[in-house]
């Protein structure tokens, strides 16, 4: 055998074997943390290994127990601190480092937003492998209760039930009475959805099996206080909802809307395609950047409404928009960013391949008496070429979900040579994969502003503006 084809194959077989002479799962081990994961987990190193402990925080000596001993990398249960980070701040949430919901409750706020910008700039570098600043990320309002809408699994758990999130990387329900980041009036809901639940012998879900009856609550807060309460469930009706209903009316009256979501599928998905109110109405209404709109049980919204005019503020100063613009709205929604544009632009034109978003977007555009607003149900990549073609197009916004953009609706935006384009994205690898492709097509971003939309995560929203920098 050849002694590089030998060095390759025997090589890491016997550094294996020396590596787990050294370290074993269930061992005890003391390690430095040097930075933070994607996920919250710290991270150190131990016999040349990333080490990932949750619950650990940069600058912390900590002892840990090894839980899983991987290829390159292992992963480490907190043991205890050693030596503390004066960044570390104390986790008001009963059950912290069990929901998988929040991740940095034990990191102060200030060193959160650090974390942030790094983050950014650590993706807009090592994968668009580009050199644009990233700005430290505008602060939000209020670190706790800011969620306009949160989505709490059922689960029985013997003779109880659970209502409350995943576990981390899992479908293990961790039951939650109050969650801190959600309003404090939501809790006062949940606990009178427990007494009727059990008082009604309601059967709850069981995914495993694909039986029960209640599977979701999705509960939904507008500025002035009014909840929208959406039971998504396994079926066309409940047992006796006129005892649901008399509760909410006479003991809960912020109660606006009670809606079923019919979902009969054998799916992760939450929702269904069908939903019947059974008390009040369909909808509510929130207030943003002083226009109104409809919000339904499938409307998707900014969770966090004040941060969200934070967002569009400094979405439209960066875009400087004039009223000479005609502006293409894509992944437009329900057209939140569309209509507030039409504020500042000649003419706006929204994508959304939801074609309920694009009622919902058609009726906020008549509640606000805006006409210059017109909207397209289709896929984005399909429609794009036809739209581009037949509007004179001074400005792009893109909001996409996750994934980000389809590469055709990069090379399309290129091709047309549209001058400038307001990108807004919630996963900064995205954005900086897309960043990349733009850079090579001819456009150019200045600069990226982070916005903290999810105070105590690690998720980010960005916004920047590409021009175009060739003919």
């Amino acid at each position: 055998m050849h002694f590089a084809t030998f060095y390759q194959v025997f090589l890491p077989l016997f550094s294996a074997f020396c590596y787990n002479d050294v370290m074993k799962k269930n061992d005890l081990i003391e390690l430095t943390i040097d930075d933070l994961g994607t996920d919250g987990q710290g991270i150190g190193h131990a016999e040349g290994l990333a080490v990932f402990v949750g619950g650990a925080l940069p600058g912390e000596t900590v002892r840990a127990k090894v839980i899983a001993l991987k290829k390159n990398y292992a992963v480490g249960k907190l043991d205890e601190v050693l030596a503390p980070s004066p960044m570390r701040a104390c986790p008001p949430c009963r059950v912290f480092g069990k929901c998988g919901g929040c991740t940095l409750q034990h990191l102060s706020y200030a060193a959160q937003l650090q974390f942030k910008q790094s983050h950014v700039q650590g993706c807009i570098q090592r994968i668009g492998k580009l050199e644009i600043p990233v700005n430290f990320p505008l602060p939000a309002r209020h670190e706790y209760r800011y969620r306009n809408k949160a989505a709490f699994p059922v689960r029985q758990n013997g003779g109880q039930v659970d209502i409350g999130f995943y576990a981390a990387h899992s479908h293990r329900i961790v039951d939650v009475d109050d969650c801190k980041i959600e309003p404090s009036g939501l809790k006062i809901v949940m606990s009178q959805l427990r007494v009727w639940i059990v008082k009604n012998g309601v059967p709850v879900y069981d995914e495993a099996t694909h039986t029960g009856l209640l599977r979701h609550i999705v509960l939904r807060e507008n500025k002035a206080g009014e909840i929208m309460l959406v039971l998504c469930i396994n079926g066309e009706d409940i047992p006796n909802r006129s005892h649901l209903i008399m509760l909410f009316e006479f003991v809960l009256p912020q109660v606006k809307s009670i809606i079923l979501n019919c979902n009969t599928r054998q799916t992760n998905a939450i929702l269904g395609g069908r939903s019947i109110c059974i008390y009040g109405k369909d909808h509510l209404f929130e207030t943003l950047g002083g226009l109104e709109f409809k919000i339904g049980p499938q409307t998707f919204l900014q969770v966090n409404s004040s941060q969200t005019e934070a967002l569009y503020n400094t979405l439209f100063r960066m875009l400087a928009l004039t009223p000479a613009d005609t502006v293409l709205d894509l992944y437009c929604g329900a057209g939140t960013i569309s209509l507030a544009a039409a504020r500042r632009a000649k003419r706006v034109v929204g994508i959304e391949i939801v074609e309920e978003a694009v009622e919902d977007a058609r009726f906020n555009a008549k509640l606000n008496g805006i006409e210059t607003a017109e909207f397209f149900a289709g896929d984005t990549a399909a429609l794009l070429p036809a739209v581009l073609g037949r509007e004179a197009v001074t400005a792009v916004i893109a909001d996409p979900p996750r994934k980000g953009l389809d590469e055709s609706v990069v090379r399309t935006l290129a091709s047309s040579g549209v001058p400038k384009i307001g990108y807004v994205s919630c996963n900064p690898s995205t954005l900086a994969r897309d960043l990349a492709l733009f850079t090579e097509l001819g456009y150019r971003a200045d600069v990226v502003q982070p916005v903290d939309m999810f105070p105590q995560t690690t998720h980010v929203e960005c916004v920047t503006v590409l021009s175009r920098t060739c003919a």
